[in-house]
């Protein structure tokens, strides 16, 4: 693999962020790279001893926050994003089934954690990192009751968010993507609006 190739190929790995601090990490592994080729490393064996591109983009994406691309504009669209059922479960948890188009993975996805039903952030992260998030107690995994046992259907998979309560109240989400070169947001406001909602509530 090439410098250029493992750059780009970590630069798909880290599309939820903006690009500033993408172009940032970017630089830096270039930079790492240029050192050790500086050092006497033929460019191949320099690049493999950084490691792994997934593990790489996984560790930067727990350790900085996240959040909705400020400069593009995110159109609501429940074909594509959509919290298509949530209830407050028996054992006090609550329950976001999440529908996002087929094959995507959970770190590609913002969830914007709300504190009321006004819709106040709270905080933004991905849904990978969400479920693996121990502070947070929560999970995100197939919702197989979905289609009769099957969470994927008609182009999309469906996911249960499954978590204590996040805030005072109760709590609440919104969903972003970007998919197909466009951004897509499910924030419960109507179809084709580019005006951010008060997002998914549940309270007490």
């Amino acid at each position: 693999m090439t410098k250029n190739e493992f750059l780009d190929k970590l630069s798909e790995e880290l599309v939820s962020l903006s690009e500033t601090d993408r172009n940032e990490y970017l630089d830096y592994f270039s930079e790492v790279i240029e050192d050790k080729i500086e050092a006497g490393k033929d460019e191949e064996t320099a690049i493999d001893e950084i490691g792994n591109i997934g593990e790489i983009a996984e560790g930067i994406l727990r350790d900085i926050p996240v959040e909705p691309d400020s400069e593009v504009t995110y159109t609501e669209e429940h074909k594509i994003i959509d919290c298509t059922n949530r209830y407050k479960m028996d054992d006090g948890r609550y329950n976001f089934t999440i529908k996002i188009p087929a094959g995507t993975k959970l770190k590609d996805v913002l969830i914007e954690i709300t504190k009321d039903f006004n819709g106040t952030p709270l905080f933004c992260t991905n849904l990978s990192y969400l479920d693996a998030s121990e502070d947070n107690n929560a999970s995100v995994r197939p919702d197989y009751n979905y289609n009769g046992g099957n969470y994927s259907y008609n182009g999309s998979d469906y996911y249960e968010l499954i978590t204590d309560k996040l805030s005072e109240n109760g709590m609440g989400i919104r969903l972003y993507i970007k998919h197909e070169d466009k951004y897509y947001m499910a924030t419960d406001t109507a179809i084709k609006s580019t005006t951010k909602g008060n997002g998914y509530w549940l309270g007490e």
